[in-house]
């Protein structure tokens, strides 16, 4: 355990070191949920696009299954192993890289950032079942989880263990989900193979596509921002 430990810290002191002053706004954008909130807006205009009034039952599930993730890891298992953040951690305070002065609170084991956004993740990965929707969305939790690094707030062992929480938490809710669209939903066959391809067929591509556009835009002009607007302009990493 001692061994893992160590390597934890030295991992995420090398990944957090990985830094300069534009990146530093890049992550700092990337890890607030107001730079987001176009990419929810669009999760919610697919889900009631497409499936109406019942798009209701869909949101109600994404919100208990955030609730789940979050409460897993911030009412659970940050009290429970009172893993202080690399900010709060001893020698590891005056090692890591801060932005703008941020430091979090007193526990980081496990990270909820990484057990919401992967949680999400997965959900829709598998209702939805479209690969660029798949892939946008994995390279936005990924940006998440690894700016809470770069932010020093967490250790790579805090997202790891957050990650796994957002997998197990994503998939269960998925098969709930499964049990209530049988109540909700008019599909021919309620065998489970045809029910989870149908489910999918009802997004068509048109809507995740907007989706994964929009994910990509936003990241287009926070970067475009950054660099003609920001004080790091002209700042070489």
């Amino acid at each position: 355990m001692d061994n893992l430990i160590f390597l934890d810290k030295e991992l995420t002191l090398y990944l957090n070191g990985l830094n300069c002053p534009a990146l530093d706004a890049f992550f700092y954008a990337v890890t607030s949920k107001w730079l987001w909130v176009p990419l929810y807006a669009t999760i919610l205009w697919m889900i009631f696009r497409r499936q109406g009034g019942r798009g209701l039952m869909t949101v109600i599930v994404i919100g208990l299954l955030v609730l789940l993730a979050d409460q897993l890891t911030s009412g659970l298992m940050k009290p429970l192993f009172e893993r202080l953040r690399p900010t709060h951690d001893g020698v590891m305070q005056y090692l890591v890289h801060t932005v703008n002065g941020y430091r979090g609170g007193l526990y980081g084991f496990a990270s909820s950032h990484a057990a919401n956004t992967i949680a999400l993740t997965t959900f829709l990965t598998l209702v939805v079942r479209k690969w660029s929707l798949s892939l946008s969305l994995a390279a936005w939790a990924f940006l998440n989880c690894y700016g809470r690094v770069y932010e020093g707030v967490h250790f790579v062992g805090d997202i790891v263990a957050g990650a796994l929480v957002g997998i197990i938490a994503g998939r269960l809710m998925y098969e709930v989900y499964l049990h209530a669209v049988l109540h909700f939903f008019v599909i021919n066959h309620h065998n489970k193979w045809t029910l989870k391809s149908g489910l999918a067929k009802t997004f068509g591509s048109l809507e995740p596509n907007v989706v994964t556009y929009t994910f990509w835009i936003t990241m287009a002009f926070t970067l475009l921002f950054i660099s003609l607007f920001s004080n790091y302009h002209g700042t070489a990493c």
